[in-house]
C-alpha cells in the first residue's frame, strides 16, 4: 500500500457564498496504484471503439511516471514530468487527481469498489439526470453509499514550491468552496466534498475538504496524528475579488503557459477537466448497465488469451502482463483483464491491501480487472488473486 500526505478541513458555508474553513487532521491516506489506472480504464466512450490494447497503452505510460515502492508515499517522476508536453502532464495529473478522491470517499465515507455505485455527473444515467442540473458548475463524481448520495470534487495545483501543502486556502480553492456551496443548496442541501491534489518536485499530498454539517472524517481521523499550532485556527473562504483572482503566478484554467514555459516556470497549472466515467455513458434509449454490458463484452472480444487457463471464481479471464518501460527501465508490471461476465462480490479494499502484503496491488470494478505489481516481486498467481478479492476469511 502506498500513501500519501493529507490534510482533512471542514469548512462552514455562511451568508452570500462566504464561510470559513480549519484544519481538523493530518495523516497518510491510502492509495492504490491499480486503482489510478483502473479509473482511466473506466474513462472511455463506450458508444465509439473500445479496444483493451489501448487500456494497457494507457496504463504503461501513467505507470511509467510513477515511484511507488511498496509501503512508500506515493511520487510522480518529476523530471520527466516537466519535460512532457502540456497534454501528456494533464492526463498524468488528472488520473492521479481522480484517483485521490476515489480514495478520499473510501477513507472518509466507506464508498467500497465493488459493492457501492459510482457514477460521473458527465454522463449520469436517465433517473438520475432528471434529480441534477445539466448545466453551470457540478461536482466530478457521484458516490453511492447506505447513507445517501455524496457528490465528489476533484481538483489539484501543480506546485514548485519546497512545502508542498500552502498554509493558507488558495484563491481558487475559496472560489470553487463557495460554488458547490450554491450547488450543494440548490439541490436541497446534497451531501458532497472536494479532494484538492498537489503535485511537483516535493510528491503529492491532496487536501480534502468536508462541509462542517456532515459527521464524516471522524472515524479515520482517530488514526491519524493532532493538528499543529494554528491549524485550527479559521480562514475565510468566498468569491474573491478582481485582484485575488488566481494568486501570483498562477496559470488561468482558461490561458495557456508562454510558448516553450516548462511546468516548472509557473507556480501552480490547475488539473481541470476531468474525464468522465465513459462506464456510465448514457444512450438516449437504452439504460447504461447494458451498453456497459456490450462494452465490456467488446473489451473481452479484443483482450489477448492468455497462454494457461485463467479464472477468478470459476469465471474465465483475458489480459496479460505488460511493463510499465515508456521512460526507460520498468518500475511496475500491469495487467488489465476482462471477465467473461460478472463476479461475486468481492472483499474490502483495506483487506484486499492486508491480504496481498504488497506483493500486487488489485482493483476490479464489475468485470473490469488491473493488477499491478512491482518488477522485482513475482507474478501472483490467478488463485492468489482469488482469495485477495474474494475469500471470506
Amino acid at each position: 500500500m502506498n500513501t500519501v500526505n493529507a490534510r482533512v478541513w471542514r469548512f462552514e458555508p455562511r451568508s452570500s457564498g462566504q464561510g470559513a474553513a480549519w484544519i481538523i487532521g493530518r495523516g497518510q491516506l491510502p492509495v492504490g496504484l491499480a486503482r489510478l489506472v483502473h479509473i482511466n480504464a473506466l474513462a472511455c466512450d463506450l458508444q465509439s471503439v473500445v479496444d483493451l490494447q489501448t487500456k494497457e497503452l494507457e496504463a504503461r505510460l501513467l505507470l511509467s511516471y510513477v515511484v511507488a515502492p511498496a509501503g512508500s508515499p506515493l511520487q510522480l517522476d518529476h523530471q520527466s514530468l516537466i519535460a512532457s508536453s502540456r497534454h501528456i502532464r494533464s492526463f498524468v495529473s488528472e488520473c492521479a487527481g481522480l484517483g485521490l478522491l476515489t480514495a478520499a470517499s473510501e477513507a472518509l465515507f466507506s464508498w467500497t469498489d465493488g459493492a457501492h455505485e459510482l457514477n460521473s455527473f458527465d454522463a449520469l444515467p436517465r433517473p438520475l439526470s432528471k434529480s441534477y442540473q445539466s448545466s453551470g458548475v457540478r461536482p466530478d463524481l457521484l458516490f453511492h453509499v447506505p447513507e445517501g448520495p455524496i457528490a465528489g470534487e476533484a481538483r489539484g495545483r501543480y506546485r514548485k514550491q519546497k512545502a508542498l501543502l500552502p498554509k493558507r486556502l488558495l484563491a481558487e480553492q475559496r472560489r470553487r468552496l463557495a460554488q458547490l456551496t450554491t450547488w450543494s443548496a440548490a439541490h436541497g442541501d446534497h451531501s458532497y466534498f472536494m479532494s484538492w491534489v498537489y503535485v511537483g518536485p516535493a510528491g503529492v499530498a491532496v487536501d480534502i475538504f468536508i462541509p462542517e454539517a456532515s459527521g464524516s472524517g471522524d472515524t479515520l481521523l482517530t488514526d491519524w496524528a493532532d493538528t499543529e499550532d494554528g491549524d485550527s485556527q479559521e480562514q475565510p473562504f468566498g468569491e474573491p475579488g478582481a485582484d485575488a483572482a488566481s494568486g501570483p503566478g498562477a496559470l488561468p484554467t482558461n490561458q495557456k503557459p508562454p510558448a516553450g514555459a516548462m511546468a516548472s516556470d509557473v507556480a501552480s497549472e490547475e488539473i481541470t477537466g476531468l474525464e468522465p466515467l465513459g462506464l456510465m455513458v448514457e444512450e438516449p434509449t437504452r439504460p447504461p448497465q447494458e451498453i456497459a454490458e456490450e462494452a465490456m463484452s467488446r473489451l473481452y472480444a479484443t483482450a489477448p488469451e492468455p497462454a494457461q487457463e485463467a479464472t477468478l471464481a470459476g469465471i474465465s479471464v483475458r489480459g496479460r502482463w505488460v511493463r510499465a518501460d515508456a521512460l526507460g527501465p520498468a518500475k511496475h508490471e500491469v495487467m488489465v483483464g476482462v471477465l467473461a461476465e460478472r463476479p461475486p462480490r468481492q472483499v474490502a479494499m483495506r483487506e484486499r491491501m492486508a491480504r496481498s502484503e504488497g506483493r500486487f496491488d488489485v482493483c476490479l470494478d464489475g468485470r473490469l480487472l488491473t493488477v499491478v505489481r512491482p518488477v522485482a516481486a513475482p507474478k501472483p498467481e490467478w488463485h492468489q488473486l482469488e482469495r485477495t478479492l474474494f475469500d471470506p476469511r
